[in-house]
């Protein structure tokens, strides 16, 4: 048999097997189960302070839909009277990026938000640096427990880094991203889930490996 039949018979082998794949991940909740275990219940009480976690930026520092969305949550729950100070935190990830904390910021003021109430930190590029830079600003004002922002599937590997930087960590997920109704019905939107939940996986074996949950 020539190297191109079997070259051929392993490219429809492996199509097929990624069809397959596609079709489970669309009609079946199973990227719904397994999100489950990373999405804390929020825990919306008294805190020093709330940190809110950057999720993206552009070059000309205007915040990714995510960063918007995670600001304007901490400034609810400012405005709630759940803490007396917000601390925006994330930097530029990646070079074509734009710097997380300081568009976020700048987004916040426009809303009315009240400059000295507002932090930032924008040293970190990663949730572990979140975590460690924030600690650096806060504990030492005796600032431990706080209200954590951001993505409801990010949560449990946010919550486990902030809490080995020593702080009390009351989950606060954006209330607005919900996963799907159970059903048998094809819902593409469950690749994106499906992507975003295996990079947490990953993230939180990573994090175990490498000692910082």
């Amino acid at each position: 048999m020539s190297y191109k039949i079997k070259f051929g018979r392993w490219v429809i082998g492996f199509c097929a097997v990624l069809g397959s794949l596609v079709v489970l991940v669309v009609v079946t909740p199973i990227s719904d189960f397994l999100a489950q275990p990373l999405r804390l219940e929020a825990q919306l009480r008294p805190a020093d302070a709330i940190v809110v976690l950057g999720g993206g930026a552009f070059k000309d520092n205007l915040p990714s839909t995510s960063s918007v969305i995670r600001a304007v949550y901490g400034l609810s729950l400012f405005r709630s009277g759940y803490a007396p100070r917000v601390l925006l935190s994330g930097g530029r990830a990646r070079p074509e990026s734009g710097w997380e904390a300081a568009a976020m910021k700048s987004l916040l003021e426009g809303l009315g938000a009240p400059p000295k109430v507002l932090e930032t930190e924008d040293r970190s590029t990663r949730t572990y640096g979140n975590a460690k830079e924030s600690a650096l600003m806060l504990r030492d004002r005796g600032m431990t427990r706080i209200l954590l922002v951001s993505h409801p599937n990010h949560m449990l590997r946010a919550k486990k880094s902030f809490e080995k930087a020593g702080f009390t960590v009351y989950p606060a997920p954006i209330p607005w991203d919900r996963l799907p109704a159970k059903s048998v019905r094809p819902n593409l939107g469950r690749i994106g889930l499906m992507h975003n939940v295996l990079y947490e996986y990953a993230g939180l074996a990573l994090y175990w490996w490498r000692g910082w949950l």
